[in-house]
């Protein structure tokens, strides 16, 4: 491979000359492969946490929209986006679900963030909107959120999706049909 700056290329010659000298185009160059490195070094983990956290609660999300209404045929054919089906949810549904659409819809602007900027933060304005929608319900499976953004952004995940998962879920749909019969969740 040839060296850029043996003064063979004229297009190189020129972008140098343009640049003023072959030490402005050098850091200029230098630069460049620095920044797309820092961008290229991310923290793949946090990158698969929250990827993954989004695509775990897109699955159920879609499954929750398919039982509810199965007339809307096949989401995945429709190629809605993640936004789209948050728009299906509409706020009429259960509360339980209703409660949840603000952290989806953060969790989705985590995800959208990422793909923009690729830095995979959860700010603190996210990670209250998680705990604000997970303090709703009084029984978090004896699970307290920890202050660390990830773990709280997955906590919520988690939640969202089994809540989406039980209006199609057998037990899901005993316990529905308990609370339309007039039982009463015990108090612990």
């Amino acid at each position: 491979m040839r060296d850029v700056f043996d003064g063979s290329d004229p297009i190189v010659n020129r972008a140098i000359e343009i640049m003023g000298g072959h030490e402005a185009f050098k850091n200029a160059l230098d630069a460049d492969n620095a920044a797309m490195k820092s961008r290229w070094n991310q923290d793949t983990a946090a990158i698969g946490r929250i990827l993954r956290a989004h695509l775990y609660v897109e699955h159920y999300l879609t499954e929750h929209l398919q039982q509810v209404n199965p007339r809307l045929g096949d989401l995945d054919e429709a190629r809605l986006t993640f936004a789209h089906k948050v728009q299906l949810l509409d706020g009429n549904g259960p509360p339980a679900i209703t409660y949840l659409i603000a952290g989806i819809k953060r969790l989705n602007k985590v995800r959208n963030n990422l793909a923009h900027s690729l830095a995979a933060t959860v700010s603190d304005g996210d990670t209250a909107t998680f705990l604000s929608c997970l303090s709703r319900f009084s029984n978090m499976n004896g699970k307290n959120p920890t202050e660390d953004p990830l773990d709280v952004l997955e906590r919520f995940a988690e939640f969202a999706a089994s809540t989406l998962h039980s209006s199609s879920s057998t037990f899901g749909k005993a316990y529905a049909q308990a609370i339309e019969e007039g039982c009463q969740p015990a108090i612990t």
